[in-house]
């Protein structure tokens, strides 16, 4: 059932993102998981820890599936350094429920996840895309997130 809800929710991202340039997606992505991660914050704050532990499951699935879409064929170093990211971000999310302080371990995550957002939008912006991508418009069918694998550690980033 777990690999159901994570397939679903890639499925939902690439359908979502699938006239969008690969980088306008990868910055939308990074921006939900931000919004996931403040919701968890404010969850924990709250001593909501239901919410707080939902809202860090769609965290993680939105670095699962960033993760799970690395190419590793031309630029094998940076993939392996994003998948370390990621995989980091992943286990700090899981631990983050059962820290001394939730709210400081969500804050952590933010911070990371806020500093890669950050140079994702300047690479968009780089490479003529717009530096906040919230509502960027659709580039065409050409642009599939899945369809072109989105190969954000490639070198294809450009739309």
């Amino acid at each position: 059932m777990r690999n159901s809800a994570y397939s679903k929710a890639l499925n939902a991202y690439a359908v979502a993102n699938s006239t969008v340039p690969p980088l306008v997606a990868v910055v939308r992505l990074y921006e939900r998981a931000m919004i996931h991660l403040h919701a968890a914050r404010d969850a924990a704050a709250a001593r909501r820890f239901e919410d707080h532990h939902v809202a860090i499951q769609r965290a993680v699935m939105v670095f699962a599936g960033l993760d799970s879409i690395l190419i590793f064929d031309k630029y094998e170093d940076v993939a392996w350094t994003l998948r370390r990211f990621y995989r980091r971000l992943i286990a700090q999310a899981g631990a983050a429920a059962s820290r001394k302080d939730p709210v400081a371990a969500c804050d952590s995550l933010i911070s990371q996840t806020s500093f890669m957002l950050k140079a994702w939008q300047a690479i968009a912006a780089e490479r003529g895309g717009p530096s906040t991508v919230v509502g960027a418009p659709a580039k065409g069918p050409h642009a599939s997130v899945v369809g072109r694998t989105m190969d954000h550690a490639h070198g294809g980033l450009s739309a």
